[in-house]
């Protein structure tokens, strides 16, 4: 997904973790924020959510607390309407000419609404969300939430890279790295990528059987990478699923544990 200052894809999608309530209990709707990225410039909200409602929108600020103590608004930026169903968008909050230092921790807040006669009201809570901005510039940029399914067997790391040469080798350019525990799901953002680029998620276990192991996503076998759907389409991947990485590995590679 291309970001500029502001381009916001509306998915219909199945599976997503808000269903709506039977029409039973008459009409409804809520969103919650499923991931964030935070940068200096910009910051992409991931949102998901349902309405049975027929007209609807979704809202996005990003706040920074100053001095004082008090949240100051950076930008908002309200969706395009939409209609009944359930909800995956991701919205791109700019701030480049009030840009944060890295680190900085911002407030993001979403709400859903629905048209009622000629404005716009709430629906549902407001979900809120607090991230610290990352060490980069992400306008024009793109970001990838990789989420897995089980939990690590081992403490240890997740690389996202962009890829060259051999399917299950972890070659290629290192956009990020975080730790995960063991026994524990991962959730990891990664920001500021190039948009369309394929990206693919390796995990380093720190003991055991420490062969790194790409984390094939939920495309598989069809695919095997990050799509331009990135921002509202999460990489969603498993542990157990994880497929070895063919030898030899990179003699520099930070993340092996030899």
């Amino acid at each position: 997904m291309k970001f500029g200052r502001l381009v916001i894809l509306v998915i219909f999608v199945t599976g997503l973790f808000f269903v709506l309530p039977s029409s039973t209990y008459g009409q409804s709707g809520a969103v919650g924020i499923y991931s964030v990225a935070a940068c200096k410039d910009s910051t992409t909200v991931a949102v998901m959510g349902a309405s049975s409602y027929a007209t609807n929108r979704v809202w996005a600020k990003v706040f920074v607390r100053n001095d004082g103590g008090e949240y100051v608004e950076l930008d908002n930026e309200t969706t395009d309407s939409f209609g009944v169903g359930r909800i995956s968008v991701a919205i791109v909050l700019s701030y480049a000419k009030r840009s944060v230092a890295a680190g900085t921790e911002l407030r993001v807040e979403v709400q859903l609404q629905r048209l009622s006669g000629n404005s716009y009201v709430d629906v549902g809570p407001r979900a809120v969300q607090y991230a610290r901005a990352a060490d980069k510039d992400c306008l024009g940029s793109c970001s990838v939430t990789v989420d897995t399914s089980d939990a690590a067997p081992a403490d240890g790391t997740i690389t996202l890279r962009s890829h060259y040469g051999s399917w299950f080798r972890p070659e290629g350019w290192l956009h990020g790295a975080l730790p995960v525990r063991a026994g524990r799901r991962a959730r990891v953002v990664f920001n500021g990528l190039s948009c369309g680029w394929t990206a693919r998620a390796w995990y380093y276990p720190k003991n055991g059987d420490t062969t790194p192991r790409m984390l094939p996503a939920q495309y598989w076998p069809d695919e095997y990478a990050a799509t331009v759907a990135d921002g509202t389409n999460p990489y969603t991947t498993s542990f157990a699923r994880g497929l070895p990485a063919t030898h030899p590995v990179e003699a520099d590679d930070l993340f092996m544990t030899r």
